[in-house]
C-alpha cells in the first residue's frame, strides 16, 4: 500500500482528504479511504490519518470499521475527532458542532467538514513540521470567501479566517485586505461586462504550462482559419453587445501569446475587435498580455496605441538566463530588456505589467533575488507574482518531475521568496490587489498581483471575484455570466469553453456564439 493513508468514516469527508493529502504530501503518492471505496493494500502506513465524526453519544471507533455515517444529521451535537500518526509519534484532535434550528442539512454539512478539515491540520501539522499558511483553504479564490463575510457584516474577518479556516495571520491580512481594496470596483454597472479573447498560438511551449497551447511556427497554416473565425465570432458578440445596450468595462487579449502572429495579422485582430465588440466604446481597460519578450516591436505597440489599447504584459517570468534556456523559452534575457524597454518607453504610456514565478527548477533564493533586483530596476507599473504550480498537462509532470519540483524549496524557504516578493512590490509603492491559488503549487502558497494605486487591472478584479460578466471569445474561451441580485448577492452560470484546438474551433465557431447570444438575451433580455 501507499506509505500515506487518509481515512474517514464518511464518504462525505473524500474529496477534503484528498486536496489535504495534496497540502501536506506534495508531490508524493497517498491513499484516502472512506466507506464504499476499495479496501487500502495491505501493509502498514508511515503516515496515517482518521477523520470519525459523530453524533453526539456515540462511541469513537476505527473508522476503517465503521459502516458509512449518514451525513447530515439529526438535530443533536456531533463530535469530530483527528488522530494523526506519523515518524514522529501522534496528536490527537477533537471539536464538537451543533446544527442550527433554521440550519439546512447541506450547510451543516459544510461546517462539519469545515471543522474536520481544520482538526487535521491542528493534529498533523506538529507531526509534519509544516503548517499550511493557508489552513484549510484549497480553492483558487479565497478573496470570494472574504467579500462574503463583507457582505454579511462579518465583524473581523481576520479573526475568523485564522481560527475557523486555520489561516496564518499574515495570509489572512493579505487577503482581506485585497478584498477590502477591491469592493469599490465591484457592481458598479449592472449592464458592464468584460470581453476575454484567447489567442492559442505561442512561439514555444514552456515545460510549466499545462494550456493547450500551439507553437506557431508549427501551426502556421492554421493561423488564418482561425482568425477568420475568430472575426465571425466577433461580429457575432458585438451585436449582441450593442443589441442588449452592454458597456465593454475592460477586454483582456490573452492565450497563448496574442502577439505571436505576425504584424499585418495582429492588425487586422485589433482592428477588426474595434470594428465589433467595440464599435463606438472606449473600454476603461484594454490589455494585451504579450507575455513572450521576442514577439514585441514598433509596429505592434503602434498597432495597440492606435486602437486604444491602455496596458500591456511583458513576462520574463525570471531573468535567469539558464533558467529561459531549460524551461523551453527562446528568448534571451536581453530580449526581454529591449521588449520592455520599448514598452515603457512608447509615446502611449501603456500600462505595464511583468510577471515572474517563485519556484520555478534550478531556482533558489540567489535566482529569485536577482530577478526580483530585476524588477526593481525595471519599475514595471504592475507586478504579479506567482508561486509555480505543476500542473498535470504540463512537460515537467509529464517527466514525472513534479514531486522533486514541488519539494526543492521547503514551505519556509518558499514563504520567504514571497515575502522578498511583497517587499520589492512596496518598495516600488504598489500594493496588493488581487490574488488567486492553484492546486500543486510550491508551498502551498499564492499568486499575487500587486499594483501602483490607480493602475490595479479591472479585468483582473473582474475575471477573479465573478461578480460580472465575462464574455470569452476565441480558443479556449470561458463564459462566465453572472446576474446581480443587489446587497452583493447573484447567480453565476460558466457557459461550455470555446474548444481549445483550432480547427475544432473553427468548425464550431458559429453554433457557440450563437449559443452565447441566447444565453445573453436570456440574461440581460431584449
Amino acid at each position: 500500500m501507499s506509505g500515506i493513508l487518509l481515512r474517514g468514516n464518511s464518504p462525505v469527508f473524500a474529496s477534503d482528504l484528498t486536496q489535504m493529502g495534496h497540502v501536506f504530501f506534495p508531490g508524493e503518492p497517498f491513499a484516502v479511504w472512506v466507506p464504499g471505496s476499495p479496501e487500502p493494500a495491505g501493509g502498514d502506513a508511515v503516515w496515517q490519518v482518521d477523520v470519525t465524526a459523530r453524533p453526539g453519544g456515540a462511541p469513537a471507533a476505527d473508522p476503517g470499521a465503521d459502516a458509512a455515517v449518514p451525513l447530515p444529521p439529526a438535530a443533536r451535537p456531533w463530535r469530530v475527532v483527528v488522530t494523526a500518526r506519523g515518524p514522529g509519534g501522534s496528536r490527537r484532535a477533537e471539536g464538537e458542532l451543533v446544527q442550527g434550528a433554521e440550519e439546512s442539512p447541506r450547510t451543516f454539512e459544510h461546517r462539519l467538514r469545515r471543522l474536520a478539515k481544520g482538526l487535521l491540520v491542528d493534529a498533523l501539522a506538529p507531526l509534519a513540521g509544516f503548517r499550511p499558511k493557508w489552513g484549510i483553504l484549497t480553492g483558487v479564490r479565497p478573496t470570494k470567501l472574504v467579500h462574503q463575510m463583507l457582505d454579511e457584516d462579518e465583524p473581523d474577518p481576520v479573526a475568523r479566517l485564522t481560527g475557523e479556516f486555520r489561516l496564518a495571520r499574515e495570509k489572512a491580512e493579505l487577503v482581506t485586505g485585497v478584498a477590502r481594496l477591491q469592493r469599490p470596483f465591484l457592481g458598479r454597472d449592472p449592464r458592464a461586462v468584460s470581453l476575454y479573447i484567447g489567442i492559442p498560438f505561442c512561439p514555444s511551449i514552456c515545460s510549466f504550462c499545462s494550456f493547450s497551447i500551439y507553437p506557431i511556427n508549427q501551426h502556421r497554416d492554421q493561423v488564418s482559419p482561425f482568425l477568420e473565425a475568430l472575426g465571425r465570432e466577433m461580429a457575432i458578440i458585438g451585436q449582441a453587445i450593442r443589441d442588449l445596450g452592454l458597456r465593454v468595462e475592460s477586454i483582456y487579449f490573452g492565450g497563448g501569446t496574442p502577439t505571436s502572429p505576425r504584424d499585418e495579422d495582429f492588425a487586422w485582430i485589433l482592428r477588426t475587435a474595434a470594428e465589433t465588440l467595440l464599435k463606438g466604446q472606449s473600454p476603461a481597460e484594454y490589455t494585451i498580455e504579450g507575455g513572450r519578450p521576442e514577439t514585441f516591436n514598433r509596429y505592434k505597440l503602434d498597432v495597440m496605441a492606435a486602437h486604444g489599447v491602455t496596458r500591456v504584459s511583458v513576462n520574463p517570468q525570471t531573468t535567469v538566463q539558464a533558467t529561459l534556456m531549460h524551461l523551453g523559452r527562446i528568448h534571451t534575457v536581453e530580449k526581454f530588456y529591449r521588449a520592455y524597454d520599448l514598452v515603457r518607453s512608447h509615446p502611449a504610456g501603456f500600462t505595464v505589467n511583468t510577471d515572474i514565478i517563485i519556484g520555478l527548477p534550478g531556482e533558489g533564493p540567489a535566482e529569485v533575488h536577482h530577478t526580483l533586483e530585476d524588477m526593481r530596476r525595471l519599475a514595471p507599473d504592475n507586478l504579479t507574482v506567482h508561486t509555480l504550480a505543476v500542473k498535470r498537462g504540463s512537460r515537467i509532470h509529464a517527466a514525472g518531475a513534479a514531486g522533486e519540483v514541488l519539494r526543492a524549496l521547503t514551505p519556509a524557504e518558499a514563504e520567504a521568496l514571497v515575502q522578498d516578493a511583497a517587499e520589492t512590490a512596496r518598495a516600488m509603492g504598489q500594493r496588493p490587489y488581487y490574488l488567486y491559488r492553484q492546486k500543486f503549487m510550491v508551498g502551498s502558497l499564492e499568486n499575487v498581483g500587486y499594483a501602483l494605486p490607480g493602475k490595479e487591472s479591472l479585468y483582473n478584479i473582474q475575471m477573479m471575484e465573478e461578480r460580472q460578466t465575462v464574455i470569452g471569445l476565441g480558443g479556449g474561451a470561458t463564459s462566465k455570466w453572472f446576474k446581480p441580485l443587489g446587497e452583493g448577492r447573484g447567480w453565476l452560470l460558466k457557459a461550455p469553453a470555446n474548444p481549445n484546438d483550432p480547427q475544432a474551433y473553427v468548425e464550431r465557431v458559429e453554433e457557440l456564439a450563437r449559443r452565447k447570444v441566447a444565453e445573453l438575451r436570456l440574461l440581460y433580455g431584449e
